[in-house]
């Protein structure tokens, strides 16, 4: 009895241990540690635009990503559609991954390696699977990391403030600023980091930046101007406050719901 006692008590301590790691990893993942209520309550008063439609959108969060796979997906996103991507993204886990188990009928796979990634038998492989110039981007990028340390990459690269972070990735192929900007903000913490694309250029121009309006083309100079004029208006999470509101943005536009800025 006495050492049925002492098992149940220590696989109790067992799960208890394990939920704590879930739940931490949960609550980094979701970045519950950040009160939104508070910022969306600052982001409401530094814009009265921000104030009338986030009120129906509230609870908005950032996902905190692992830096690899976060990398590696989005250089699939490349002129890329949301169907095209997550069909790259699975055939790298099927690929180059290891299994984890089979559900329902459905076998599901980790994300590769990074080592993996850089072999060179990769961008052929991934030609024929319909990557296209992907290919080389992927290989290249994953090449570069494992020349450059490989797994001490990415730990120097977690240490680096936003800006030296944003340099660092751009380096990558396939890497440009708008996808720099994305890897930091959901996986990095950098959470000033402001991903300019079409539509935030679109919300800038229309709402906040009118002398962009003329503008044809969104040049270095105009990609930094956008992402500093929103850091002074939302503050240190700039991107995140930014992400609520394009996501109103297409909601508006798309006609979900009625929404006149």
């Amino acid at each position: 009895m006495v050492y049925e006692s002492e098992k149940s008590t220590n696989m109790q301590k067992g799960f208890e241990s394990k939920n704590e790691v879930f739940n931490d990893m949960l609550i980094d993942y979701f970045q519950l540690n950040l009160n939104l209520k508070d910022y969306y309550k600052r982001w409401s008063e530094a814009d009265p635009i921000f104030a009338k439609a986030a009120k129906q959108f509230y609870g908005i969060r950032i996902l905190k990503q692992e830096v690899t796979e976060n990398i590696f997906s989005f250089i699939c996103s490349s002129n890329n559609n949301i169907s095209r991507i997550t069909s790259m993204v699975n055939k790298l886990a099927t690929f180059y991954g290891e299994k984890i188990c089979e559900l329902d009928g459905e076998t599901y796979y980790s994300f590769p390696d990074v080592e993996v990634l850089a072999r060179g038998d990769v961008e052929a492989k991934l030609r024929a699977n319909g990557f296209g110039y992907r290919s080389k981007y992927i290989n290249e990028s994953a090449k570069f990391i494992m020349q450059n340390g490989g797994n001490r990459w990415f730990d120097d690269l977690k240490k680096c403030d936003y800006i030296d972070a944003k340099t660092c990735l751009m380096k990558l192929n396939g890497v440009g600023a708008k996808v720099a900007d994305c890897i930091c903000l959901m996986s990095l913490g950098h959470l000033e980091a402001l991903p300019v694309d079409t539509h935030v250029y679109q919300i800038a121009s229309k709402f906040y930046m009118p002398q962009l309006s003329t503008r044809k083309t969104v040049t270095d100079k105009i990609y930094n101007d956008i992402g500093n004029h929103f850091r002074e208006l939302y503050g240190p999470l700039a991107g995140w406050a930014h992400t609520v509101r394009v996501i109103i943005y297409f909601f508006a536009k798309y006609q979900f719901y009625h929404f006149k800025a």
